[in-house]
């Protein structure tokens, strides 16, 4: 699927024109087969803020699919969110911005859709099958409403490939937060604690005030 068509896809006629939860879903997981080159020329017209935000939307929905005792998918398909809506914030006509942003959602595309890294196993007839993510996410959630005899098994899917870019936005998050919980704990309203050298250092300082003093004055 091209640019062209990709817009017809999400009933736009201009980058501009994406504003709602439902077409970036609608991007995130259509089963088209959209370029990595009509992803790039949709996020370059975009406003960053806008991207991030409809990414952070869309990531925190997701989330609410995921089974309570899979904390590793969890936390995997957080930290993508996370790597794409700081993505997003960068100018989209970069490469560190844009390009990357494109790329790494193509890849969560063919990851989530496309790749069947989900096992599917048959309770009545223990048989298997390998499905996708997405599907196999949809399935769990709508169990509560339709009758399913399946269990799955979703530890296949955590071989995302998680590149250094990733990681190294992740470490820089990380220590973004450190370092606020550090001001905040320094602030006015907080007790700063000194160690003993800084103590004897005050007290020598003041020693040698009393006798700049004595002498001045004596």
């Amino acid at each position: 699927m091209n640019y062209e068509e990709l817009l017809n896809l999400l009933d736009m006629e201009h980058p501009a024109d994406l504003a709602y939860f439902e077409q970036f879903a609608e991007l995130a997981e259509s089963d088209e087969d959209i370029t990595l080159e009509a992803i790039q020329e949709l996020v370059a017209g975009l406003d960053e803020g806008v991207l991030a935000e409809l990414t952070e939307g869309y990531f925190e929905d997701l989330l609410r699919f995921v089974p309570d005792e899979e904390a590793d998918l969890f936390t995997l398909l957080q930290s993508i969110g996370t790597t794409l809506a700081t993505l997003a914030q960068e100018d989209s006509e970069t490469e560190e911005g844009g390009a990357a942003y494109a790329e790494e959602l193509y890849k969560f595309r063919n990851w989530f859709l496309f790749e069947n890294r989900v096992i599917r196993i048959d309770r009545d007839e223990h048989d298997q099958s390998e499905i996708p993510l997405m599907e196999a996410l949809t399935n769990y959630r709508v169990r509560n409403f339709v009758e399913d005899d399946y269990d799955y098994d979703f530890s296949e899917a955590l071989d995302y490939p998680l590149n250094e870019y990733i990681v190294s936005l992740s470490a820089l998050a990380d220590d973004e937060e450190e370092d606020d919980d550090d001001a905040e704990k320094q602030s006015p309203g907080h007790d700063i604690d000194f160690d003993d050298d800084f103590k004897e250092e005050e007290v020598d300082f003041s020693d040698d005030l009393d006798a700049e003093f004595d002498d001045h004055f004596h």
